[in-house]
């Protein structure tokens, strides 16, 4: 396994813009800033500290090659200003969607009743919770207010909880300062800082648990500075705490042994078994590893487009990415487009009316257990335009859902 997984270390890395991580306080110039900066930023749903919300330093956009020009199609065209929302048919999207939303007070939205049904459990939280995507459902931790005079420092170990897909009960799972999902359903790896560590030069203590809390094998202790995004493959994936300019490469980290296994430049996006990277901006396909084989496979994109954040489908069968295209005179790309990978063919599909300006922040996941895309334009707004699309349908379906004041979608990895 570890000659396998260390092909392709001589690939050139690319580098990847970090997450914005922003508690959910329902305060108007919070949220307006917060959607202003993720659109400009293009991340990738990141794993992020429920005991204490940061700003991590953004790092630089990465530059394309020459030849690339506005839009998201092959060919030239003259830099023109993209839409700033989603074009397709209004469609009901049915009982079977139910949204998770995040705020003081978490629960579940149906767009098609407008129906919201909080979570039961979940004790009220002023700065709101952040979500992570685990298997069958969703690990929960309540935000806290960073110390102003440390940033990257621990506070308190905080509750972490599970929510199970639609379900509106959370199970406490145990104390943490951070969660995130395990390779296996019906487990969490949770981590904890000494209060006060800069977690960006300290070790942290890393223990896999069960959903009822009971430990499942030793600790460990993470190399210091990084955090876990998830495992894969019975590895650990981590990445940098703080992720400034530059290349941001995460590492394939063996648990036992503390050995590392392999390191990816440019991660979009990760499952229990499988890797997405794209290294080098404009010039590369995206590359995905199956870990349970060791097989890798790469897929071209559009001459002059680049991928930035991307997700797995809940079966692995389909990764759906956002791919930005050209850059505007003040160096952030022109636009964003959805497009999804089908893993087993290889064949990558645009997903129509999805090219958007890179100025407003998207959001997107796949609906838990189906094959159905949804995606979202994040605005400082109660009205939501909702998109669902499945492979195979020539238009994207649009359904306006109001939301309750102070909440905000969860869709993708995290949020």
């Amino acid at each position: 396994m570890g000659d396998i997984l260390r092909q392709g270390r001589d690939r050139e890395p690319r580098r990847r813009t970090p997450p914005l991580v922003l508690a959910a306080a329902g305060v108007t110039l919070l949220v307006l800033a917060g959607v202003l900066v993720h659109g400009l930023l293009e991340p990738r749903a990141r794993h992020v500290s429920g005991a204490q919300a940061t700003t991590r330093p953004p790092s630089a956009q990465p530059s394309p090659a020459p030849a690339v020009t506005a839009g998201l199609t092959q060919g030239a065209r003259p830099l023109r200003p993209e839409p700033v929302g989603l074009a397709g048919v209004p469609v009901a999207l049915g009982s079977g969607v139910q949204l998770l939303l995040t705020g003081a007070q978490p629960g579940w939205f149906s767009p098609a009743t407008g129906r919201f049904k909080p979570i039961w459990g979940l004790p009220e939280s002023g700065p709101g919770y952040g979500f992570t995507r685990v298997a069958g459902g969703w690990a929960a931790q309540g935000y806290s207010l960073p110390t102003p005079s440390c940033q990257t420092c621990a506070g308190q170990p905080s509750p972490v909880y599970f929510i199970a897909d639609g379900r509106a009960r959370a199970t406490r799972v145990g104390v943490a300062s951070e969660a995130a999902a395990d390779g296996r359903g019906g487990a969490l790896w949770l981590t904890t800082y000494r209060p006060g560590a800069d977690i960006t030069v300290t070790s942290g203590i890393a223990q896999e648990v069960s959903l009822a809390g009971q430990p499942i094998g030793p600790r460990v202790h993470l190399p210091a500075g990084y955090v876990i995004d998830r495992a894969v493959g019975g590895a650990l994936l981590l990445a940098p705490y703080s992720q400034g300019p530059g290349v941001v490469t995460d590492e394939l980290w063996d648990p036992g042994s503390g050995r590392i296994i392999r390191e990816f430049a440019n991660v979009i996006a990760a499952s229990p078994e499988q890797i997405a990277w794209n290294p080098c901006g404009a010039q590369c396909p995206v590359y995905v590893l199956r870990l349970s084989t060791g097989t890798s496979m790469s897929i071209p994109l559009a001459s002059g487009t680049w991928a930035v954040g991307g997700t797995f489908s809940s079966d692995g069968r389909l990764l759906a990415v956002q791919v930005s295209a050209a850059v505007m005179p003040d160096g952030y790309a022109a636009a964003n487009r959805l497009e999804v990978i089908d893993i087993a063919s290889q064949r990558l599909t645009a997903v129509p009316g999805t090219t958007i300006s890179s100025r407003v922040g998207l959001s997107f996941g796949w609906q838990p257990g189906r094959d159905r895309l949804l995606a979202a334009v994040e605005e400082a707004s109660a009205v939501v335009d909702v998109a669902s699309w499945q492979p195979g349908d020539s238009y994207l379906s649009i359904q306006a859902a109001r939301i309750p004041r102070g909440t905000a979608l969860v869709l993708g990895d995290g949020g």
